[in-house]
């Protein structure tokens, strides 16, 4: 009660001082009254280590700004006013904290979408290219000779040249330079192909 009689003591002499030294040096007391009683309000309501210095800034701040126009008079204990306060700035700072939170959901999510939606985009794309690959690769075969046509097919059915020459009851070595032709041919098709695109 005492303090409290002191506090409201330091308040009215914070009201009547009109020199800037003298206001600096009672708010000064005044602050080192209140720091311990708003720390432990604002502890209560959860506010981590950081938050906390930010809030007891506000906190003053306000008090500093409120104490020349209250009205001691009127028999309200200024303490009234710093619950007040304190009750306004527990709502505010949990309804801040919800917005980031918020805001923090929101940016995941929104970026969980943004690259699933570039994967599947990739992929459409990528299925897209190998299809028109694979159409330009069987249209190159057109220019080939049939010895060449089923050569190149096997080829592209992952045989080998051995096994492409028992398949079709040729020389290995024949194998090997029709692969060679085919090689020459399909790149001068596909490069015809594919050089007024660029």
């Amino acid at each position: 009660m005492t303090q409290q009689l002191q506090l409201e003591e330091l308040f009215k002499q914070f009201q009547c001082s009109h020199n800037a030294c003298e206001r600096e040096r009672v708010f000064t007391q005044i602050v080192l009254h209140l720091q311990p009683i708003l720390f432990i309000k604002f502890k209560r309501m959860g506010a981590a280590e950081e938050d906390l210095k930010d809030l007891m800034q506000e906190m003053l701040i306000r008090i500093y700004l409120a104490l020349p126009t209250f009205d001691f008079s009127m028999g309200i204990p200024f303490e009234h006013y710093l619950n007040c306060i304190v009750y306004s700035m527990k709502k505010d700072f949990w309804r801040k904290k919800y917005r980031e939170h918020h805001k923090q959901d929101t940016l995941v999510n929104e970026y969980i979408v943004t690259y699933q939606s570039n994967h599947i985009t990739k992929r459409t794309e990528e299925a897209f290219i190998k299809q028109e690959q694979r159409e330009q690769l069987k249209r190159s075969l057109i220019s080939l000779s049939k010895l060449e046509r089923r050569v190149a097919k096997l080829m592209l059915l992952d045989y080998t040249p051995i096994e492409i020459a028992k398949t079709l009851g040729v020389k290995d070595k024949v194998v090997y330079n029709t692969i060679q032709r085919c090689k020459m041919k399909m790149k001068d098709y596909l490069t015809k192909y594919y050089e007024p695109m660029q």
